[in-house]
């Protein structure tokens, strides 16, 4: 069985998160969401709001699940038994960003392999940064994230960031 972790903060998870695991999950066996709790950054939303997000947006994709993890995400797929990486790149800044960090994965486990998935023209202008400051704004969302989970954001973000 091949297993892909998908791992990020998904402050919030996006449809471009969507995207690229819907698509993992058409050529990987399980496709595991990582939501990181440690990563180094100032989240919004807390750990168990963001999976929440994560959980209700890929609620419709069978062979998906959503779990937190903490510290290095190579010893996280260890632990799931995943060989595999998957990673979303919506520009050349963000492929010579995921080329430095395969060096480092491949540094801690030889055993690791980085799958990228280009994103869609229509998903390369979304990040979770946009949906936030969209709705620091006042704007609409729909379109950046999925609907099943707009509601949940709406609430969670709030007057939050």
């Amino acid at each position: 069985m091949k297993k892909v972790i998908f791992a990020g903060t998904y402050d919030p998870f996006t449809l471009g998160h969507y995207d690229v695991a819907r698509r993992a999950a058409k050529i990987f066996d399980e496709v595991i969401i990582g939501v990181a709790s440690d990563a180094g950054k100032n989240t919004c939303a807390s750990l168990d709001e963001r999976l929440e997000i994560a959980r209700y947006s890929v609620a419709d994709l069978k062979n998906v699940c959503v779990k937190p993890f903490r510290g290095f995400l190579v010893d996280f797929a260890a632990a799931e038994g995943a060989e595999y990486l998957i990673r979303g790149i919506r520009s050349v800044t963000d492929f010579e960003y995921e080329k430095g960090l395969r060096g480092v994965y491949k540094s801690q486990n030889s055993k690791i392999e980085c799958v990228y998935l280009i994103s869609d023209a229509c998903h390369a202008h979304i990040s979770g940064s946009v949906v936030r400051q969209l709705l620091q704004l006042g704007g609409l969302i729909s379109g950046y994230v999925c609907e099943s989970a707009n509601d949940l954001i709406k609430r969670i973000y709030n007057g939050r960031c």
